[in-house]
């Protein structure tokens, strides 16, 4: 079953290429990038796997559940590329390639991240946690072909490098921009991400940092007063550092769009995930914490919104 997305945010937040293009140095200027088509859309069709809408994974990759397994249960293990602790492992699972690595601390992020991201329509595989002796691992589903340019990020630490209206060969920079402070997931540019045959952007190191924590604390009056602090520091960063009046309406969509979803409709189909083992916030479980933490989200930057007077 497909998790039901708010269509907007499927609009506004699918972080991806069109099917059928990929980044191309400009006939105009060779230093900068177009989308340009790869193929005719007969050709594309026939490679698709229509079953899972041209995915390179597994049809049931997107509602794919986050689980717990042991490094036993893998094998075939060969030498990835380097992470950011290090060189990572990419063993068999059943007839699938996973990418696994040694973060204790970053495990319940990375499966946070994967249920968020897909939730929210954009490109990230499934995620799981891996008991490796004492150690937890965290996998996420290795996606095949994808081929990288650091030159292009959708986000930049210092995004105005590119001026006030963002640079013209990446589409959507801004609500990218915005999107990359709204999940605090900073490091969404460069080596992190991939384009697929279909010229569809993939973030398969996909991570939401310190935010991670207000897609699943609580509702209460501490996490709630903390939500609109990030939330409201986060956009009077960008009003005050002489953002246009276009680029600022493009940069608050994906916050809008939060503000207008709802929370049962994005994170029902992962209703059922227990704690995995202790792995979350409290010892909770992932699905009725990310509904609540959602609902406290909504109110939250709605409530910036209007108080800055950008609603």
């Amino acid at each position: 079953m497909q998790p039901k997305v708010v269509a907007s945010a499927r609009k506004i937040l699918s972080i991806k290429g069109r099917e059928g293009y990929a980044l191309k140095p400009s006939k105009v200027d060779p230093h900068k990038r177009r989308w340009r088509r790869i193929g005719s859309m007969a050709s594309m069709q026939t490679r698709r796997d229509t079953r899972g809408r041209g995915s390179v994974l597994p049809p049931d990759w997107l509602t794919r559940w986050p689980e717990r397994r042991r490094f036993e249960d893998f094998s075939d293990f060969e030498r990835g590329g380097l992470g950011r602790d290090g060189p990572v492992t990419v063993g068999r699972l059943g007839a699938e390639r996973w990418v696994l690595k040694p973060s204790d601390e970053a495990v319940a992020n990375e499966i946070i991240a994967s249920v968020v991201g897909r939730s929210l329509g954009l490109l990230v595989p499934p995620a799981m946690a891996v008991d490796k002796g004492d150690e937890i691992w965290a996998a996420s589903l290795r996606v095949p072909a994808l081929r990288h340019d650091p030159r292009v990020g959708f986000n930049d630490r210092n995004p105005f490098r590119f001026g006030p209206e963002g640079p013209e060969d990446i589409p959507n920079y801004w609500q990218q921009v915005g999107l990359g402070k709204l999940l605090g997931d900073i490091d969404r540019k460069g080596g992190n991400w991939g384009l697929d045959q279909y010229g569809r952007r993939w973030d398969f190191d996909f991570s939401l940092s310190d935010h991670a924590n207000f897609f699943l604390a609580p509702d209460t009056p501490e996490w709630n007063h903390y939500r609109k602090d990030r939330f409201k520091g986060d956009i009077e960063s960008m009003r005050i550092r002489g953002l246009s009046s276009s680029a600022l309406q493009r940069f608050l969509e994906p916050y809008r769009t939060l503000a207008e979803s709802d929370p049962e409709k994005l994170y029902g189909w992962v209703s059922g995930v227990g704690d995995l083992g202790g792995l979350f916030m409290g010892k909770k479980p992932l699905g009725p914490s990310l509904i609540e933490a959602g609902h406290a989200n909504r109110k939250a930057v709605g409530e910036v919104l209007r108080e800055l007077g950008v609603h």
